[in-house]
């Protein structure tokens, strides 16, 4: 028998959308990482289908979003069939237009969980980091992390090949992120305590190429026979709709593990239930049967060195196109606050708001479910027409651009003396809305969240107000003064870090004059730095010359101005005026230690 042992800071279990997505982030702290996963390859067909709006703008993030809109399928119309009692036969009751996607600069894309699991396995390469597949997990050694006898590796993994005989690794990890599904080992092992829900209601779900005459099948539809059942249709890539099919009559709970149902099962079943209209299929590209149920861990940090992410901490339906983009998210949350402990020296305390964070996003999210789930059935026995109603009522939340986090060591209190005033749209907590500005060098348009890219650092948003005005000029220049005696501030805006990263703390300058009215070497410093090799950096001050981002944010582009911290996840964690400097310096300080 081989064996070898390493030490990482993150051992990743899993290689879904969660795990990829925790392994993307870390490579753009330069933590080193493993990846493993027991299958041999991504997820080829079927599973997760749509992406949602904060999802999308995640991926932008980190430069990976253009793959998926180029392969998948955009927002389309909605429509909702039902019996007619005159004829037996569904007609369309109504009709409900895509989201516009007022509230984000992206809508829903429908496209296979693979492809992207391959943009971000794709990205991992670029980086020099691999999924180690065909790689099982087979203990879990968790040594002391308090007292004298604190281990810097407490986490220990032996692992094994799947394919070698005999090949096993001993890895020793910092901290060890459970990224393995629904049946999870890291779970399992630890004996974590879930909240679990089971309902007798079981569906089936298939993707084929349907060969039909129904006129909405490139809609996403509900369609209701009082006869013969449910089903849900949702356009896909390449030809492809997928069919959720309520299976109530064919398939009881205590049954499911004697019914294995055939796609043509299914949808001859379809078929009945779309009448007068016929469906057929020659291509089959993946299905499945699942019970609903809903499970949520009691903890998501089990162990002070071990977290849960995606559906080894909650399993839901896949009513509402919720997973993926929950288990993205909950990866995106963490690992930035991993990042800030391992490479720039952090408190650990700041990890505590991982659970406190995501948690009540989960809870939500298994009510929006059992509510979606109602809906359908109750239309289902003519009881109510309420699915479009609750999808509207959780609209925001779905789109996942309603998620507000609460107050913490990372999100301030703030309401207490009215730092909200100061952006009368903005809420501490939430995800920082986009809006177009210009580039201040040379008018180029940009959405302000592309200059938010998840490389790492706090983002410091200075709205300074019209620059025209002397006093708003002077108070600029008072508050690069002030903000360079904060030595803490200053050593976090200049800290050395590797290669190819931000420092912890950037600033942006967005000003309300016209561009033309300001010249960019007039302002402080801070806001056009200068390196003796590569020159004036250019790209830190803004003109709000399109008039969205005042405007937008709820700040008087006349008035004072105002401060916006934004962490590296694009929440909102603190607002200021520009004279407060000093609670922003104790808002770091809290979270970083007081410099010396």
């Amino acid at each position: 028998m081989s064996s070898s042992t390493s030490f990482v800071d993150l051992l990743i279990v899993g290689a879904g959308p969660a795990g990829l997505t925790a392994a993307c982030w870390a490579a753009q702290y330069q933590m080193s990482t493993r990846i493993i996963d027991q299958k041999g390859s991504r997820t080829e067909t079927g599973h997760a289908d749509g992406i949602q709006s904060r999802t999308l703008e995640i991926l932008e993030s980190f430069g990976i979003v253009d793959p998926i809109l180029n392969q998948g399928i955009h927002d389309v119309d909605m429509a909702h069939w039902a019996t007619e009692p005159g004829t037996g036969n569904i007609e369309r009751h109504k009709r409900y237009e895509a989201d516009s996607g007022q509230s984000s600069r992206f809508g829903q894309i429908m496209l296979n969980q693979g492809a992207v699991e391959q943009v971000l396995v794709d990205y991992l390469r670029n980086k020099n980091v691999y999924v180690e597949r065909h790689k099982e997990a087979k203990t879990l050694h968790l040594l002391p992390v308090d007292g004298e006898d604190k281990e810097e590796f407490p986490v220990i993994v032996r692992a094994r090949s799947v394919e070698k005989c005999g090949v096993e690794d001993t890895i020793h990890a910092r901290y060890l992120i459970a990224c393995d599904g629904a049946h999870s080992w890291v779970r399992n092992q630890l004996d974590v305590q879930t909240d679990e829900i089971s309902e007798a209601s079981t569906w089936g779900v298939l993707d084929i190429v349907p060969i039909t005459d129904f006129p909405d099948i490139r809609q996403a539809c509900s369609i209701h026979s009082h006869l013969h059942g449910s089903i849900m249709t949702v356009p896909r890539e390449n030809r492809l709709v997928r069919f959720y099919i309520h299976l109530r009559d064919e398939c009881k709970e205590e049954a499911l593990k004697h019914y294995n149902p055939s796609p043509r099962d299914m949808v001859e079943k379809a078929d009945r239930i779309m009448k007068p209209y016929t469906l057929t299929y020659n291509h089959c590209d993946w299905w499945s049967i699942y019970p609903i149920g809903r499970r949520l861990v009691r903890h998501y940090r089990p162990h002070d060195r071990v977290f849960l992410a995606g559906d080894a901490a909650h399993t839901h339906s896949p009513k509402g196109g919720q997973g993926m983009n929950v288990s993205i998210q909950d990866a995106y949350n963490l690992i930035w606050k991993l990042g800030a402990v391992i490479t720039n020296g952090a408190q650990p305390t700041i990890l505590e708001t991982y659970e406190t964070e995501r948690r009540p996003v989960a809870k939500q999210l298994m009510t929006l479910d059992s509510r979606l789930v109602r809906a359908y059935e109750d239309e289902e026995n003519d009881n109510s027409s309420g699915i479009y109603e609750v999808r509207e009522q959780y609209a925001g939340f779905m789109a996942g651009i309603d998620i507000t986090y609460p107050h913490s060591t990372l999100v301030t209190q703030g309401e207490e003396d009215g730092a909200t005033n100061f952006a009368k749209n903005l809420r501490l907590g939430m995800r920082l809305p986009s809006f177009l500005v210009v580039y201040q060098c040379d008018g180029v348009p940009i959405h302000l969240a592309k200059r938010l890219v998840s490389d790492g650092p706090w983002r410091l948003l200075v709205f300074s107000g019209d620059l025209r005005q002397p006093e708003r000029m002077n108070a600029l220049a008072h508050f690069a003064e002030t903000f360079s005696r904060c030595s803490h501030l200053m050593n976090l805006q200049g800290i050395q870090v590797p290669k190819g990263r931000c420092p912890i703390l950037e600033l942006l300058l967005i000003q309300s004059s016209p561009r033309s009215a300001v010249n960019l070497l007039d302002l402080p410093e801070l806001f056009h730095p200068f390196d003796h090799l590569t020159g004036w950096d250019y790209w830190k001050a803004f003109a709000d010359d399109r008039d969205q981002a005042y405007k937008g944010y709820g700040i008087d582009k006349n008035g004072p101005g105002c401060l916006v911290l934004c962490r590296p996840d694009q929440h909102v964690a603190w607002i200021g005026s520009m004279e407060n400097t000093s609670e922003l310096d104790s808002y770091f300080s809290s979270i970083f230690g007081r410099s010396s």
